[in-house]
């Protein structure tokens, strides 16, 4: 009888020692401040950070590959284009540089949202046994212009390139010069995974933190009519 408690003490210190052998790498807090720095404030660091995080659920590669000024030149110049297209072609030819900064100060603005944690709560997975989602509830602010400058009226296809350029030299200033803070109550989720004896948290969309800011962002200001 001796024998069977030692066996089965001996069993349940092994039991215990795998349990407290998984641990979590990060805590949720940590990991979703690598998420929000790359993928709200494109920061390099934070990248190199996450994929160096993930790598052990991605088979030792960079889960996310991201070259942050060849993204952020294609995305300003599609704006540029799409914005200059409603404008005779001299004008926009004259006035393509103006309209680059006026969409790299806007979008500069977005990309330096801040964080603010509200409040951080690990709960069960109803759908996955014995793993756990860590629910995030959090607040960005950004900063925007009070009033921004009223854009070129009457007929675009008529307008002059002085008047446009000098329109997008005022607006890039506006947003270089943004008096406004305004913040945005957002939820997001981490889902628990293990690997080995380790706990790892991780979103397979981390651009729903993007997609879920950027509808309040561009309508958080408006022209001063």
């Amino acid at each position: 009888m001796k024998n069977y408690k030692i066996i089965f003490l001996m069993l349940l210190t092994m039991m215990g020692q795998q349990l407290m052998a998984q641990t979590e790498v990060k805590k949720p807090k940590e990991a979703f401040e690598l998420f929000f720095g790359t993928f709200v404030n494109n920061d390099e660091t934070a990248l190199n950070k996450l994929n160096d995080y993930l790598r052990p659920t991605v088979e030792g590669q960079n889960a996310y590959q991201v070259d942050f000024k060849e993204t952020s030149k294609e995305m300003i110049n599609g704006s540029v284009e799409n914005f200059l297209a409603a404008f005779p072609k001299a004008t926009a030819s004259a006035c393509k540089k103006e309209a680059e900064e006026y969409f790299i100060a806007m979008f500069g603005n977005f990309k330096t949202g801040k964080l603010t944690f509200k409040n951080v709560k690990v709960v069960p997975n109803e759908y996955v046994k014995d793993e756990k989602i860590a629910e995030i509830s959090y607040s960005v602010s950004f900063l925007v212009p009070s009033k921004l400058t009223s854009g070129p009226k009457g007929d675009l296809s008529k307008i002059k390139a002085e008047e446009l350029k000098k329109y997008l030299v005022q607006a890039a200033q506006d947003f270089k010069n943004a008096d406004k803070t305004v913040t945005a109550d957002q939820s997001f989720n981490l889902y628990e995974m293990k690997v080995g004896d380790k706990i790892y948290y991780w979103n397979g969309s981390p651009d729903e933190i993007v997609s879920n800011l950027t509808d309040f962002y561009f309508e958080s200001f408006g022209a001063n009519e």
